[in-house]
């Protein structure tokens, strides 16, 4: 697994494409026709792009690889006092593969040498927040809310 700072331009199309596919499920279930799911799915990309960027001013999308073949994306920032994992999508053929797992030792070693902590919500049911949990996130609020605030602490350094 490799990860690489994501072009707006050039990787617009891909960033829209992985998040369409995080939705494809919920489409179905709608049962709409193709002709109105991707104008409604490119309207809600948009949307979230803009309310990430008004949240997380400095947000980065970076593309998660598998070899040379684009896996998915990440979207990231870090603040004076947290590294904050605000998205993350595997497109599916690379779900649990154990991407996810990869970038998420990577991101702790990171903290780690930062000695900042990790901060992330998820929706209640989502089968990442087992994943998280297994890596030592704990739930920090929210728990009576759809989206739980989970946090991971790095161990202090000497």
């Amino acid at each position: 697994m490799k990860l690489q700072l994501a072009d707006k331009e050039k990787d617009a199309e891909f960033l829209f494409a992985v998040y369409a596919s995080s939705r494809q499920a919920e489409m179905e279930l709608w049962g709409w026709p193709e002709m109105q799911r991707w104008p409604f799915l490119r309207m809600q990309y948009e949307a979230q792009r803009r309310a990430y960027g008004q949240r997380y001013p400095g947000f980065q999308y970076r593309i998660i690889y598998s070899g040379d073949q684009k896996a998915g994306r990440v979207a990231t920032v870090q603040t004076d006092t947290a590294i904050i994992l605000v998205d993350i999508i595997l497109l599916p053929e690379f779900q649990n593969r154990g991407l996810g797992s990869k970038f998420l030792q990577e991101l702790q070693a990171e903290a780690g040498r930062k000695q900042l902590p990790v901060s992330l919500t998820v929706l209640q049911g989502n089968r990442a927040r087992r994943l998280y949990e297994r890596f030592g996130f704990q739930v920090v609020g929210g728990a009576d809310t759809p989206h739980v605030l989970m946090q991971w602490l790095p161990v202090p350094g000497p």
